[in-house]
């Protein structure tokens, strides 16, 4: 029995654990698989009716089906960061909130520095990250903050499909802004429950099929 458990937790940790992987669409500066180039990259100045839209399309991807990790990096040039609005719509169609007027809520102005090339984490991440809500620098944005929204409420679900990302600019000033490329980083396992279960199942079988056969050859020796 104690093989069976140990078995069993073997196999349950084994199926937890997932790659990494990096899809670019556009240009980002890092090397993971590429998914063609940027459509509708101008954020329009001051216009937050003007919303453009960018997909990418990973239902080929080949991932695990259940979501466990997502990162997000963005690459932007011009315009001003404070008035930009970002969010992510995954492939089962939960929205996430990326960033909301970098800034504004801070001092009223918010992030004036034009362009970003930033990657950012779930905002329930910590490790002393800076949420990208409270940054007022002058100055193109770089490194890894705390997005504006939980990626956590996207753990399990299949991320084998589209991802579009959204962005318009809330505030006048500054000029259009232009979105260069931006990337997910996904770890994805197998579902943990359904497959462990199934796995569990048949080492169990498996063991009292072999525990019957014990017994019955051992029955068969004490027989005179």
């Amino acid at each position: 029995m104690k093989k069976q458990l140990l078995t069993w937790f073997a196999l349950f940790g084994l199926l937890q654990i997932g790659q990494a992987t990096l899809f670019i669409q556009g240009s980002t500066g890092q090397s993971g698989t590429s998914e063609g180039s940027v459509a509708n990259p101008t954020i329009v100045d001051g216009n937050p009716g003007f919303v453009i839209a960018n997909t990418m399309d990973l239902t080929s991807a080949g991932l695990g089906l259940s979501l466990s990790t997502l990162t997000v990096t963005l690459n932007i040039s011009g315009g001003m960061n404070n008035g930009l609005y970002g969010y992510l719509i995954a492939p089962n169609g939960t929205l996430v909130t990326l960033m909301n007027q970098p800034g504004v809520g801070v001092d009223g102005f918010g992030a004036s520095g034009a362009g970003m090339n930033i990657t950012l984490l779930s905002s329930t991440a910590g490790g002393g990250y800076s949420s990208i809500q409270n940054v007022t620098s002058g100055s193109t944005l770089s490194g890894s903050y705390l997005a504006y929204g939980d990626y956590s409420t996207l753990n399990g679900i299949n991320p084998n499909g589209s991802w579009t990302l959204y962005f318009s600019d809330t505030i006048a000033g500054g000029g259009d802004a232009n979105l260069s490329g931006w990337s997910l980083d996904i770890t994805a396992v197998p579902e943990p429950v359904n497959v462990a279960l199934a796995v569990f199942g048949g080492v169990t079988g498996l063991m009292s099929l072999f525990r019957w056969r014990v017994r019955r050859k051992g029955a068969q020796a004490l027989t005179p």
